[in-house]
């Protein structure tokens, strides 16, 4: 059974990792962030540029899950984007971002497997409030996208290395060359998977 975890219930179990001054959840019981400027996740593989600074706001989960939002962000700056995240610890991660490459909006996945991150740029986006889901299950993640929330194209299929079974996934605001950026998640859906 699905659940929204942005309704006030359910909020008591969301938790930040580099909490922003400038946060809210609306009347919509939609969350509001205003990324700070420079914020990231990111462990450049050529060892020029390390950062985990980009708020994340998360649950913590049992390996087995799906995970989806829907979400709008005020795009200016190259990199500006939103996020959905699955985070082992430091050095294992991985996002699947609503981003824009300086051009147009579009999906880019970071995988980060022993502190090095990849960066794969994938589709082109023409909604402005798209849908991203991730789905976790032993260990194996999945990231979709979808312009409608019904048509779904899945974007990344791979593991990160793990011996734990909880994990933190959830949203992450991010502005890694700009002065921040304006987003809105508009619910953040919860299933569980026994």
């Amino acid at each position: 059974m699905k659940r929204n975890v942005f309704l006030p219930n359910d909020r008591t179990q969301l938790k930040w990792i580099n909490e922003p001054s400038s946060w809210k959840f609306n009347e919509q019981d939609q969350l509001v962030i205003d990324a700070p400027a420079k914020a990231d996740f990111f462990c450049d593989p050529a060892g020029q540029h390390f950062a985990n600074s980009a708020p994340f706001l998360y649950l913590e989960l049992d390996q087995s899950f799906e995970l989806t939002t829907e979400l709008t962000v005020n795009m200016k700056e190259k990199y500006d984007s939103g996020c959905l995240m699955i985070m082992i610890d430091a050095n294992n991660w991985a996002k699947l971002c609503y981003e824009f490459n300086g051009k147009h909006a579009s999906i880019v996945t970071v995988v980060t497997r022993d502190g090095v991150s990849d960066d794969c740029y994938s589709e082109q986006v023409y909604s402005d409030h798209p849908f991203l889901k991730m789905t976790s299950n032993n260990k194996v993640i999945h990231f979709y996208f979808s312009e409608d929330g019904i048509d779904w194209t899945m974007i990344r299929y791979f593991a990160l290395p793990s011996k734990q079974q909880a994990v933190k996934a959830g949203v992450v605001a991010q502005s890694p060359q700009g002065p921040g950026c304006h987003m809105t998640f508009c619910q953040l859906q919860l299933e569980t998977v026994n």
